[in-house]
């Protein structure tokens, strides 16, 4: 196997990680009634600007709520720079977790 097509299948499944807790959080509030807007109904942030209060999540997917999409969420937070640090933890924890099987492959190989 090419290692550039290791580097990336790394990079991919670190990727889907993260993705994976962007979606967990989100469903968290889907979970919660209560949580999600609908009306005046739901968490809501405070007004930052102009008045506007912002939804955490909403039924209506084309809406500016936080968890709506990862690209809202980026808008408002520094979602993007902590996604950056997971996927470079999830990559060195995946690279950690193929060495581990071939160290475990030799060792039934060579029979040390």
């Amino acid at each position: 196997m090419d290692k550039s097509i290791l580097e990336k299948r790394i990079h991919d499944k670190a990727e889907e990680r993260a993705d994976k807790y962007f979606e967990e959080i989100s469903e968290f509030f889907y979970q919660h009634e209560e949580l999600v807007a609908n009306g005046q109904e739901g968490l809501v942030l405070k007004p930052i600007s102009e008045n506007k209060s912002i939804n955490f999540r909403s039924p209506y997917c084309d809406d500016e709520s936080l968890f709506n999409s990862q690209d809202t969420l980026s808008k408002y937070t520094n979602w993007q720079d902590i996604r950056k640090e997971l996927v470079e933890k999830y990559e060195k924890e995946e690279t950690d977790n193929i060495l581990n099987k071939l160290d475990s492959i030799n060792y039934l190989l060579e029979g040390k």
